[in-house]
């Protein structure tokens, strides 16, 4: 009697290395291609909202941002900012996100101070510096509520103007005035 062989051990290995190289060719990339969290506190996808709240990516036109999300690309990241259905990418470098993440990270302990909120532990570290925390020898002029104010109510009003400097397309100079003016245009008048 002969000893039975099997074909079809030797064709499944093949397929199952097959399947493999299959699956390492296209979910690896597939994987690369997954959104980073730029901060715990504003997640994977970044709006408009945060990205004002955050000050983030500011080579980016607000009137041109709904939402992003950051993904990889190879050392560094690209953003993809997307606007009325559209999407267009950003280039972000591994020292800007590290920066941005730390811009994040400062803002949003201020933010839990300015709110007065306590976090789950209970010291939470804060980066800001206090009055009860100035180092001897420095002297610091503190704002009142009133130079609070009116420096929110001009950020704001310079926003704003960014803001129609972009929508109606000014650049460079043009854009500069358009805001230093407080969006009147002055036009020299002929002699």
């Amino acid at each position: 009697m002969k000893p039975e062989t099997n074909h079809f051990g030797s064709i499944n290995k093949s397929c199952a290395a097959f399947l493999f190289l299959v699956f390492v060719l296209f979910a690896l990339p597939l994987k690369s291609q997954q959104p980073v969290v730029l901060h715990p506190v504003v997640g994977d996808t970044i709006d408009l909202i945060e990205k004002l709240d955050y000050l983030l990516f500011s080579d980016v036109p607000d009137s041109l941002f709904e939402q992003g999300v950051l993904i990889p690309d190879n050392q560094d990241y690209q953003l993809l900012v997307w606007h009325e259905g559209e999407v267009a990418k950003v280039d972000v470098s591994a020292e800007d996100f590290e920066m941005l993440s730390g811009n994040v990270e400062k803002l949003s302990a201020y933010y839990q101070q300015k709110a007065g909120k306590k976090g789950d532990s209970a010291e939470v570290y804060s980066p800001l510096i206090t009055r009860d925390s100035i180092p001897m020898g420095l002297n610091i002029e503190w704002m009142s509520e009133q130079q609070i104010n009116k420096m929110t109510k001009e950020s704001r009003r310079y926003n704003q103007l960014k803001l129609e400097a972009d929508e109606q397309g000014l650049m460079g100079y043009d854009r500069r005035k358009y805001i230093e003016t407080g969006g009147r245009m002055e036009f020299p008048l002929a002699k």
